[in-house]
C-alpha cells in the first residue's frame, strides 16, 4: 500500500513539473526535488530507529499513518490542478503512448542516465551495512548519522546543482554527473589497492568514494529528467510514469546484478559507480544535440 503512495506520489509531482515548467527552470525544480527525495530514505533510518527505541516498534508505523493524513490535507487544501486544458485525454490504459515514448533513443537515454544514478545509491545503501556495521564496526547510531550525513550532501550538492544549471546550463551538469561517478570508482578502488589491510575496514574509505560519487547523483537526475519529459508537454504524466518506472525498475535491476557477481562489496560498488558514469557520458553526449521540441504521441 505504501508502494502504491509513492508511486504516485513520484508521478504527481514530476508531471506537474512538467505542467508549469521547462527547460533549465524545470531541471532546477527536479534537482529541488531529487534532493529532497534523497534526505528522506537518509534520515528514515535514524528516525525510525529512534521512536522505536523511546516507543515500541509500532511508534513508526503510528508517524507515518498521521503524516500521510497530514499530506492528503495539504494536497486537498493547497495542490492546484497542474494539468492544461488542451491536454489530450487517454481512456484506459495508455499502451501506445507507452510504446511511443519508447521508441524515442532521446528520452531512453536519459531514462536510463537516472537509473545508473539511482542503481548507484542503491547498491551502496545495500553494501552499506556489511562494510560499515559488520566490518568497520559502527554502532546502529553511528550508521544512521553517517546515511543521514550523506543525505545532507546530496542536499546541498542540489542547492549547487541548481545555481550551476542557471550559470552554466544542463549539458555542463550532466558532465558533472559522469565525472563524480567516474572519480568516486577511482577514489574507491584505488584506497582498495593504496592503503594498507589493517585500514581496508575503515569508514572514510568507502563513504568518502560515496559522496562524491552521489554527487553525481544530484547533477545528473535534475537535468536528465528535464531532457526527458521536455518534448511531452500532452503526456506529462505518461510520460512521468515511463521515467520513473525505467529510473527505479532499471536502478533496481542492476544494483541487483552488481551486488550478486561474487567479488568484494567495495569493488561491487566500484562497478555500479562506472556503469552510472557511462551511462550520464551517452546522456551528456545527447544533450549536446538537443533542440527544444514537443512530440505528439497519437
Amino acid at each position: 500500500m505504501q508502494g502504491c503512495g509513492v508511486c504516485c506520489s513520484a508521478v504527481v509531482a514530476f508531471s506537474g513539473v512538467r505542467d508549469r515548467l521547462s527547460g533549465d527552470d524545470a531541471a532546477r525544480a527536479y534537482g529541488f526535488l531529487n534532493g529532497a527525495l534523497n534526505i528522506v530514505p537518509a534520515l528514515a533510518p535514524l528516525l525510525g530507529g529512534l521512536l522505536a527505541s523511546a516507543f515500541d516498534w509500532r511508534a513508526p508505523f503510528w508517524f507515518l499513518c498521521a503524516y500521510g493524513v497530514l499530506i492528503t490535507l495539504l494536497v486537498i487544501i493547497w495542490l492546484p490542478e497542474t494539468r492544461p486544458a488542451d491536454t489530450l485525454r487517454v481512456k484506459g490504459l495508455p499502451i501506445k503512448q507507452y510504446a511511443a515514448i519508447l521508441r524515442q533513443p532521446r528520452f531512453l537515454a536519459f531514462a536510463f542516465a537516472n537509473a545508473g544514478a539511482l542503481g548507484m545509491v542503491l547498491t551502496y545503501v545495500s553494501l552499506a551495512p556489511q562494510v560499515l556495521m559488520t566490518e568497520g564496526g559502527l554502532t546502529p547510531i553511528q550508521f544512521s548519522f553517517a546515511f543521514g550525513a550523506n543525505g545532507f550532501w546530496i542536499m546541498f550538492v542540489s542547492m549547487f546543482v541548481n545555481k550551476a544549471i542557471r550559470k552554466a546550463g544542463r549539458p555542463f551538469c550532466l558532465a558533472m554527473g559522469f565525472f563524480t561517478m567516474l572519480l568516486g570508482a577511482v577514489l574507491l578502488v584505488a584506497g582498495m589497492q593504496i592503503f594498507p589491510a589493517e585500514m581496508q575496514t575503515h569508514w572514510a574509505l568507502y563513504m568518502f568514494p560515496v559522496a562524491v560519487s552521489v554527487a553525481g547523483l544530484a547533477f545528473t537526475v535534475g537535468p536528465a529528467t528535464s531532457y526527458a519529459l521536455e518534448p511531452y508537454q500532452q503526456q506529462a504524466g505518461v510520460a512521468s510514469a515511463l521515467q520513473g518506472f525505467i529510473q527505479m525498475a532499471g536502478g533496481a535491476s542492476g544494483s541487483l546484478v552488481i551486488v550478486a557477481l561474487p567479488v568484494a562489496e567495495k569493488l561491487s560498488l566500484s562497478l555500479m559507480m562506472l556503469l552510472g558514469a557511462a551511462l550520464a557520458f551517452i546522456a551528456w553526449r545527447c544533450s549536446r544535440k538537443m533542440r527544444g521540441s514537443l512530440t505528439a504521441l497519437k
